[in-house]
């Protein structure tokens, strides 16, 4: 069990495990992103990389870079597909080369990445995929 503090100051005691996703957050990544653990993402006020660094987990969360150049740390055994992005899901040249889709309870996520197909794939499966 992992207690998470909402940017409303509600603690959210949730299952480690639920984690799929977690990111910097509005501007200059001032907030983070937490995916899986509701149906919304859960905003924090925690830092992406410290709430990382103490999930109580047996295989850390893969980690790759968001398309603004920020880290993404993704569960492994969450990720259904891996592909290239289309043409909608570049905002510039160069700044996604892949889309990592993440499925669970609670629907499909897309996240673009900066790491090509081939180096997001040797990552996420490292980290427990099977793309």
């Amino acid at each position: 069990m992992i207690v998470i503090r909402a940017l409303d100051g509600t603690d959210l005691h949730a299952d480690e495990n639920a984690v799929i996703l977690v990111a910097g957050a509005g501007d200059a990544g001032t907030y983070t992103m937490v995916r899986g653990v509701d149906r919304d993402p859960l905003i924090t006020a925690e830092d992406a990389a410290a709430l990382v660094a103490r999930l109580p987990i047996a295989r850390p969360l893969a980690q790759l870079t968001r398309p603004d150049s920020t880290p993404v740390w993704i569960k492994g055994s969450a990720v259904i597909a891996l592909r290239a992005p289309l043409a909608t899901e570049r905002p510039s040249p160069g700044a996604a080369n892949a889309v990592v889709i993440l499925g669970g309870l609670l629907g499909v996520l897309h996240q673009a990445v900066r790491e090509d197909v081939a180096a997001a794939e040797q990552v996420l499966n490292a980290h427990g995929a099977n793309v």
